[in-house]
């Protein structure tokens, strides 16, 4: 009985080490969003690159290199249409959003190796294991859009 219960707690601690990793980078990329007005007016002022012909899908590396080639390009002359504090704010943007997501990859394998020994316990096999992991992604998901509409419903009051 009480192996059980400390099963379910890991299985729940390990869901909450990835649901406080999410939140929390949305909370903190929604603060640095706002810097990025001007980056974002910037990126809508500069044409896109264009895309390769469909033909060069028919030999993918090549289709791969040319859009590679045409996105470099456009990265190149973003460079130069953004001021240095623009690009210090987008950097600090994405690294903001990297680290976030390799805390939250590290809690999900955490929270899969507490899943798959639960299912393991309870012998519910491997379809006991995704029904878990599904009802937790489910929830965080759930939690996670609630969090989003609160915080939206606030901002408009004030």
């Amino acid at each position: 009985m009480l192996e059980t219960l400390i099963r379910w707690g890991a299985y729940l601690g390990g869901w909450l080490l990835v649901a406080g990793p999410l939140l929390q980078s949305r909370l903190e990329l929604e603060r640095e969003r706002s810097h990025l007005a001007e980056v974002r007016e910037a990126v809508r002022a500069t044409a896109p690159p264009s895309r390769p012909s469909a033909v060069w899908w028919l030999f993918p590396p090549a289709a791969l290199y040319l859009a590679r080639q045409r996105q470099s390009a456009y990265v190149a002359t973003l460079t130069t249409v953004l001021t240095p504090a623009q690009l210090a704010n987008l950097a600090r943007y994405f690294a903001v959003a990297r680290a976030w997501m390799i805390v939250a990859a590290g809690a999900a394998l955490i929270a899969l190796k507490e899943t798959f020994e639960l299912a393991h316990h309870m012998h519910w096999g491997t379809p006991g294991f995704w029904a878990l992991a599904a009802v937790a992604l489910l929830c965080i998901a759930a939690l996670n859009g609630a969090a989003s509409a609160y915080s939206d419903h606030r901002d408009r009051r004030h």
